[in-house]
């Protein structure tokens, strides 16, 4: 019969065997509630660890910057067959559009800034930042803007494009000139003759109250060999000036100075057909020293003759090699309309008296300097300067005396000598330069 009142049924068992069977359930037991406390444990442990892991912050990747272009680039050209290897700016910013404006057929940055050097070179300006827009309609562009350097006081910035496609200088407005770039290009091609390997470009630079003009250079390798102005309305070459090697070149001129004036002769009337002037000056400029002689050039003035009076500004300058003959400066000034002279041409003012009223005037502005002044030269000329862009009036260029004076400090410093402008007609001061 058992002792136990839960369970009836159960066999009897002494008391101690029910003591040991007692102490196994309780070991038992407690193994059960050790072992699932260390299951606990592992199991918060690992839950805390890959927690742990997993929400650990990742360290931040340093933000990229635009990679910049290598220092030393060896780019194409627009123009096929000229390589072009030059220093290339680091350290500018590169715009957005670079990335989002980029296409087929677009040149690419490098060789858009090689190309910007070659029309202002590296060693003259910075480059601060570079870009692609389409601000102007039809158009992709690069945009640079650039600050002058080796100035005493800051360069001011300012920006220039260029066709993102052929490379080609571009400026707002151009598309309104009368003379297209592509024009201009083929003017200066068949005037100047560039060999098939040389790079053209043309920028437009719009005039105050005309047309404007398109400045040209012709460049081989990465040297401009010719610089000039072409006149945008009329397609007329205004200057150009040719760069001349001094290797190779013979000790002394090929040419005298009648054989060179006759080529400059013949240059003006090939470009500009029968037109009255009067060459007013020529002189020999060597390119060596008497130690180690070099061939240098000539260059004439030649003065526009009005009613058999010349102007003291429109005219001609040339240079003529003194070893080849070729022409390597012209200048063209040729802007006041005939009627723009005034009707009466004969002085009555003289010469004697034009000196006498400089002079006048000189010594009221430095009388300490009277002693030494010193009369260079009296002519006769129209007083035909202008402001650039302005077209004189009818009857406006006035007959006038241009006497050129110097004293003990001008011809001390090695300075152009003075200059006073008298009335033919009047006898009064016109303009007057005089400074020490």
């Amino acid at each position: 019969m058992s002792d136990r009142p839960d369970n009836q049924d159960a066999p009897y068992l002494p008391e101690r065997y029910r003591q040991q069977v007692k102490a196994k359930k309780q070991r038992r037991i407690y193994k059960r509630l050790v072992t699932a406390g260390l299951v606990i444990v592992i199991v918060i442990i690992a839950v805390f660890l890959l927690g742990s892991v997993v929400s650990a912050p990742q360290p931040l990747s340093p933000a990229k910057s635009p990679a910049l272009p290598v220092p030393t680039t060896s780019v194409q050209n627009a123009t096929p067959g000229v390589n072009v290897t030059v220093t290339v700016t680091p350290g500018y910013t590169r715009g957005t559009g670079i990335s989002t404006l980029s296409a087929s057929g677009v040149l690419s940055l490098e060789k858009a800034v090689s190309l910007l050097w070659l029309e202002y070179p590296a060693d003259t300006y910075t480059l601060v930042s570079a870009n692609l827009t389409d601000r102007y309609a039809g158009l992709t562009l690069y945009e640079f803007t650039l600050k002058p350097t080796g100035t005493a006081s800051p360069g001011i910035p300012f920006t220039v494009f260029y066709h993102a496609v052929t490379g080609d200088p571009y400026t707002a407005g151009e598309e309104n000139a009368r003379i297209t770039a592509e024009q201009a290009q083929d003017l200066v091609r068949k005037a100047l003759s560039p060999l098939p390997s040389d790079l053209l470009l043309a920028r437009y630079s719009p005039g105050p109250d005309a047309e404007g003009t398109w400045n040209f250079r012709i460049v081989r390798g990465t040297t401009p060999v010719v610089t000039g102005t072409l006149d945008a309305e009329t397609g007329m070459i205004l200057a150009f000036n040719r760069s001349v090697q001094k290797t190779g070149r013979p000790g002394e001129p090929v040419l005298d100075m009648p054989a060179a004036q006759a080529i400059a002769d013949r240059y003006i009337s090939g470009r500009n057909g029968p037109v009255a002037v009067n060459m007013s000056d020529g002189r020999y400029y060597p390119l060596g020293n008497p130690s180690v002689p070099v061939a240098g050039y000539y260059t004439f003035i030649y003065n526009r003759i009005v009613n058999n009076i010349p102007c003291d500004e429109d005219g001609f300058i040339l240079d003529v090699d003194s070893a080849t003959g070729e022409i390597t400066r012209y200048v063209r000034h040729w802007t006041a309309l005939d009627n723009a002279f005034s009707v009466t041409s004969e002085p009555i003012v003289l010469k004697r008296e034009a000196t006498f009223s400089a002079l006048q005037q000189a010594k009221e502005v430095y009388p300490e300097s009277m002693n030494g002044l010193r009369i260079v030269s009296a002519e006769i000329r129209w007083m035909d300067r202008h402001p650039s862009g302005v077209t004189p009036r009818p009857g406006s260029i006035p007959l006038a005396w241009k006497v050129t004076f110097d004293d003990d400090i001008i011809r001390g410093n090695g300075a152009q000598p003075a200059v006073a402008w008298v009335g033919a007609q009047t006898g009064s001061i016109l303009d007057f330069e005089y400074r020490h």
